[in-house]
């Protein structure tokens, strides 16, 4: 029933936008599922970690208000894309080149949230000739923390033990799936208040637009379309997470990279944001009042002035 109800929900989800599925096959013949919404200024998008390509249907209302297309693409082990082990964050430009390479598209912009700026980094400190402009939002600055996230001590010493770890993102997973059948029932539910307790205020501001909670509740879900394949992709992005850099950031180049980030975020405190300042120079950062980790979504005026003038 459970399954029933997941592929239901994505299905209209689906509908509603007039998607479909696009898959690639990569070269080492895994297949790459990636999502195209809108046409203009090509940026490729970054999904959050324990998210996936449909994450880009938060944002409809930019695509409508310019001229941009934006590509979702899933990581290994998330929605369409065959899992693999990932041993350093570079290992995801390849895939990125790839697809760009299928799509036509010689240079682009780069949108990212949450885990997902982790990757975006990496792909434009050693790919930067591509690029045109770089936003990063509620970036993670390494190695993370996870015990500052949402004030949870007990996350850091989940991500030193494997074993534990898998144990917890199998329970997330439990929680996304049941807040997929019905979002509002959910988070009315002691289990969902509890889940919201460790977002600031703008955020469970964000989570009460249930058509926005809605949708990102189904990006998760596919996140875990592959079950066990999923929850190893979210558990090997937070053991990645939690070493230092692997990349060298001092190789972005100046005035491409935007950096993003709410005061008032406690998913990925807002000192993430000044870290990651610090170790690249000429990069572009604000810090918004009164926001918490959803900012990106708050601020799609900003967005298009961005990359439309780029």
């Amino acid at each position: 029933m459970r399954r029933i109800l997941y592929t239901a929900s994505i299905h209209a989800l689906k509908d509603e936008a007039h998607l479909t599925d696009q898959m690639l096959t990569l070269p080492d013949g895994r297949q790459l599922g990636y999502l195209t919404i809108g046409k203009g200024q090509p940026i490729i998008y970054f999904h959050g970690t324990a998210s996936s390509r449909l994450e880009i249907l938060l944002l409809k209302e930019l695509i409508s208000q310019a001229r941009l297309q934006i590509i979702g693409v899933d990581r290994p082990g998330y929605g369409l894309s065959t899992f693999k082990p990932i041993k350093s964050l570079r290992d995801f430009n390849s895939d990125i080149n790839f697809l760009a390479d299928y799509l036509g598209l010689n240079k682009f912009g780069i949108l990212s949230w949450s885990g997902g700026g982790v990757f975006a980094l990496a792909y434009l400190a050693l790919c930067p000739e591509r690029v045109t402009r770089a936003v990063v939002s509620s970036t993670p600055a390494l190695p993370f923390d996870a015990a500052t996230a949402h004030n949870t001590p007990f996350a850091r010493f989940v991500m030193r033990f494997p074993f534990l770890g898998l144990l917890a993102v199998k329970n997330m997973r439990a929680q996304v799936l049941k807040a997929n059948r019905n979002v509002e029932v959910f988070l009315a539910s002691r289990e969902g208040k509890r889940m919201l307790h460790g977002y600031s205020t703008p955020d469970l501001k964000f989570f009460s637009n249930v058509a926005w909670a809605t949708v990102l509740c189904q990006s998760m879900a596919e996140a875990f379309r592959q079950g066990d394949y999923g929850v190893r992709a979210v558990l090997q992005e937070h053991q990645l997470f939690t070493k230092p850099w692997s990349i060298p950031l001092s190789k972005i180049p100046p005035g491409k990279l935007f950096i993003w980030h709410g005061a008032d975020d406690k998913t990925c405190r807002v000192d993430n944001a000044y870290r990651l300042s610090q170790s690249i120079p000429g990069a572009h950062l604000e810090v918004f009042s009164g926001k918490g980790h959803c900012v990106l979504f708050d601020n799609l005026e900003k967005l298009k002035e961005i990359f439309c003038y780029a």
